[in-house]
Parts: C-alpha cells; sequence; structure tokens
C-alpha cells in the first residue's frame, strides 16, 4: 500500500508541475494553444488532481478498500470518484476535438500558403504553333 501512495504522490507533482509549465509556456505566449485549450486543459488537471486526492483519501484515509461496515459510505465515495473520472474523460475528448481542429485548419494553411507558392514562382511555357511542313507562298 505504500507503493500506491508514493505512485499517488509522484503523479500528483508530475501533474502540478506540467500544469504550470502550460500556464508559463501560454502566458509568455511561447504556446500556440488558445485560451479556450488551455482553460480545458487546467480543468482537466483541477480534476485530475482532485480524483488523485479522492483515491488517496480513499485508500489511506477512509480505508475504504472494501463495503464491510460501511456499505453506504463506500459506494457513495467510489461513485463520486467515477463521475470526477467521467468528467475527466469529457473534458479530455472536447480538447481533443479542439485539437483536431487546429489540425485541420493548420494543414488548410499550409495547402493554401503552398497554392500561393506555386502561383507566384511558376512561369507559363509560350505556346509555340507546331510547324508545318507546306511551304509558305
Amino acid at each position: 500500500m505504500v507503493a500506491i501512495a508514493i505512485v499517488l504522490l509522484v503523479l500528483a507533482v508530475i501533474f502540478t508541475a506540467l500544469l504550470v509549465n502550460e500556464v508559463r509556456r501560454f502566458k509568455s505566449g511561447r504556446h500556440l494553444i488558445s485560451p479556450r485549450r488551455l482553460a480545458l486543459r487546467l480543468i482537466a488537471g483541477f480534476l485530475l488532481f482532485i480524483l488523485l486526492a479522492m483515491v488517496f483519501s480513499g485508500l489511506f484515509v477512509l480505508q475504504l478498500k472494501e463495503a464491510g461496515a460501511r456499505p453506504q459510505l463506500f459506494i457513495t465515495f467510489w461513485s463520486v470518484c467515477l463521475l470526477i473520472a467521467v468528467a475527466l474523460i469529457v473534458v479530455m475528448l472536447m480538447d481533443l476535438r479542439e485539437v483536431g481542429e487546429r489540425y485541420l485548419q493548420r494543414q488548410n494553411e499550409v495547402w493554401h500558403d503552398f497554392a500561393a507558392y506555386l502561383a507566384k514562382h511558376s512561369t507559363r511555357p509560350e505556346v509555340t504553333p507546331p510547324a508545318s511542313d507546306e511551304p509558305k507562298q
């Protein structure tokens, strides 16, 4: 059980560091995400942090490893954890949709830039009429 506690603590520290890094990069302008995507990622990080804290407290503080003497508390607590996990999945799917939309937008921009480059730098060969075998008179 100590190993689980250590893993949960390490995950919480890693996710916190990643969120802080995400915010710092966004504020400095070195990040290409929209404010909406940043908000989605912060919400996801917050939900994940709450979920990790609840799992830790459920296993180690409340000792909810099995229904035993407190079945109603057991079911309620782990149901709330499940709802938070489902909310986290929904937020991540929304973020994934944003990423997909941004990818399509960038792909269209690349093709548009490529077409503009070709139009600017291409030269059309002059069409010469074919030579005929008949002598000119």
